[in-house]
């Protein structure tokens, strides 16, 4: 009897770990394994009940509470509802004296299995060995009580022959599947946590942007994965398997295969940073190499995970170039967008005097635009706006409060978005270059003994003098003026002297006329008087330009003063009046100077008119 239990449930056994085959096959499609599964356990537990034990016509003994109680335990409600009706509509279809009590030794069965799940799930019990023996004994022992259902002659033969032999054989078989099965769900469990843990690692690689390799110690590579094929020297199928030389120029497979060496001897983690011309083009990329623990008798190997780092080479070549840029002899402020400085430069210290702490976080208008017009803010907000840029002449502050002259030019800087992020002005001092300028400028249009205006300044005003009366109906008069004897007292008091008597003609002339009138000096000791707005009648106009010249006249027949000598001398003076009628410069010139000429001839010290008969 013994041997014939042990034989059933050995084949059960066996035919059980089919299961195995089934989970392996559905993978993680839960729902069809667990179908699949009581279909199965189904399967076998008919298997078991066609080579039974029979007692008696009706009566047969197998070892189907075996796989039912691990089909409910390891696989659930579903796989057990599953197995048991296979199972029960099958024991039914034999039928016999004992079908209905083989039915709840079935139902029993996946009970006892089920409650067992429950408890070990709450941690409440363990599924151990001793746990799985438990089970097997709770399992029979319920069965044995359903075999006292059976008829009293029945009854009698289970309990005499089979009882111990059905404990004895079953309640050991249950724990010894309940070890297979676990031990084989464990390894499942290993095996997809395995194939997880290997998705997710080749998941990261595949994300990273890092390019990973493992290399031999002969510069072999064993495996290749980039992020992107640009990033390789050459494609993967031309790497895996060849050594470096075989693939890289000679220059850097020796550097490489150096670097390899060096990290297997030191068996800490070592970097290096190269260029190469990859298959994306040339790129620069820092790498970091660590040796592997490789089993004994294989060759050694490192893991080298190197990146891509061409862009920020270049973008810390440009911080580079922008440093050196930003510290040039030019003043440079930086901004936000709404104009509060973040960052100056020494040049601009050096030109304002103000040190970063006086001006970072404060609006950079409020060192200069109170001293700029109106005009000129709108102008620069109107073309950063349209532009992005503006440049021009402004009034700086230095933090003594002196103002001086700046040029300066903005640049706008914008996001990705477009969005202004940043000003950046460039600032320089041109108070030298204002003053050659006004130097020029006095050069061409002044005098540069007297300072008076000169020829050229002369008949620019002259001309806007003609149109000036042309306008108004008002009269003007260019006097000219020739000293007298001037060449005697050249000859007595030398150059020197009489350049100091041309300076103080120039200052008498200047006292003795209006703020509006204007005082030229055309060469040597000939001198110009032009005057603007007279009366509207020709009579009035003519008197006011004598009184005038009159008293021009007085000023420079006063006694001068040179080398502590005194020295006397007077002038001659040619009028020429106009108004709205049309007349040249060039024709009241020549008026001008014919009316000088005779005036001297009338004896000097005198004025005459053009107009005026001499």
């Amino acid at each position: 009897m013994i041997l014939d239990l042990l034989h059933n449930a050995s084949l059960l056994l066996a035919l059980s770990l089919l299961q195995g085959i089934n989970v392996r096959a559905w993978g993680a499609r839960k729902k069809q394994a667990d179908i699949s599964s009581g279909l199965l356990f189904g399967g076998i537990c008919i298997a078991g009940m066609l080579m039974p034990i029979t007692l008696a016509p009706g009566l047969i003994f197998d070892g189907r509470t075996v796989v039912l109680g691990m089909a409910a335990f390891f696989g659930g409600p579903l796989v057990g509802a599953i197995a048991g009706t296979m199972a029960a509509a099958y024991r039914l279809w034999l039928a016999g004296t004992g079908a209905f009590v083989g039915v709840a030794v079935i139902v029993s069965a996946l009970l006892v299995g089920l409650g067992y799940r429950q408890l070990v799930r709450r941690q409440w019990l363990q599924a151990t060995l001793p746990g799985f023996l438990m089970l097997g004994l709770a399992i029979h022992c319920l069965a044995l009580l359903w075999f006292a259902l059976l008829p009293a002659q029945h009854a009698g033969s289970v309990f005499g022959e089979l009882a111990l032999p059905y404990l004895i054989v079953l309640a050991p078989a249950t724990a010894l599947l309940g070890l297979l099965l676990q031990d084989f769900e464990r390894q499942m469990e290993t095996q997809r946590a395995l194939i997880s843990s290997e998705a997710r690692t080749r998941a990261v690689t595949r994300a990273s942007p890092d390019l990973l390799m493992v290399i031999d110690e002969d510069g072999r590579y064993l495996e290749v994965s980039s992020p992107e094929e640009r990033l390789l020297y050459a494609d993967e199928t031309q790497l895996l398997g060849r050594r470096m030389h075989e693939v890289l120029p000679q220059a850097h497979a020796d550097r490489f295969l150096a670097f390899i060496r060096q990290t297997l001897a030191a068996r800490t983690p070592q970097r290096i940073e190269y260029a190469l011309d990859t298959l994306g083009g040339h790129r620069v990329f820092e790498g970091r190499a660590q040796a592997l623990d490789t089993p004994q008798g294989e060759k050694r190997a490192v893991v080298f995970v190197t990146r891509d780092v061409t862009e920020r080479i270049a973008a810390e070549r440009e911080r580079r170039i922008a440093a050196i840029a930003f510290e040039a002899q030019q003043g440079m402020v930086i901004t936000d967008a709404d104009a509060v400085i973040l960052r100056i430069n020494r040049a601009y210290t050096q030109m304002t005097g103000y040190l970063p702490e006086d001006v970072v976080g404060r609006e950079a208008r409020v060192f200069h635009s109170d001293l700029q017009e109106q005009s000129l803010r709108q102008e620069m907000a109107h073309s950063l706006q349209t532009t992005g840029a503006w440049e021009g002449e402004i009034v700086g502050r230095r933090k003594n409060g002196d103002v001086f002259p700046l040029w300066m030019a903005i640049t706008t800087v914008r996001d990705e978005q477009g969005i202004v992020s940043n000003y950046v002005a460039a600032l320089s001092d041109i108070t030298q270059r204002k003053s050659a300028e006004n130097e020029i400028r006095t050069l061409a249009f002044y005098d540069h003994l007297t300072q008076l205006p000169n020829r050229r300044l002369l008949m620019d005003r002259l001309q806007h003098a003609l149109a000036s009366a042309r306008r108004s109906g008002k009269h003007g008069a260019l006097v000219f003026i020739d000293l007298d004897d001037f060449k005697c007292i050249n000859d007595r008091h030398g150059h020197q002297g009489g350049d100091r008597l041309l300076r103080e003609v120039a200052g008498r002339l200047c006292l003795a006329v209006r703020e509006t009138d204007t005082v030229a000096r055309l060469g040597g000791d000939e001198f110009v008087i032009m005057l603007e707005n007279l009366h509207h009648e020709r009579g009035q106009a003519m008197a006011e330009a004598r009184q005038i010249a009159h008293k021009a006249l007085e000023a420079l027949s006063e006694p001068y003063t040179l080398d502590g000598n005194t020295a006397l001398s007077s002038a001659s003076m040619g009028i020429a009046m106009f108004d709205a009628n049309e007349v040249d410069v060039d024709t009241l010139m020549r008026q001008a100077d014919v009316s000088m000429y005779r005036a001297k001839h009338a004896g000097k010290h005198t004025l005459q008119f053009f107009d005026e008969p001499g």
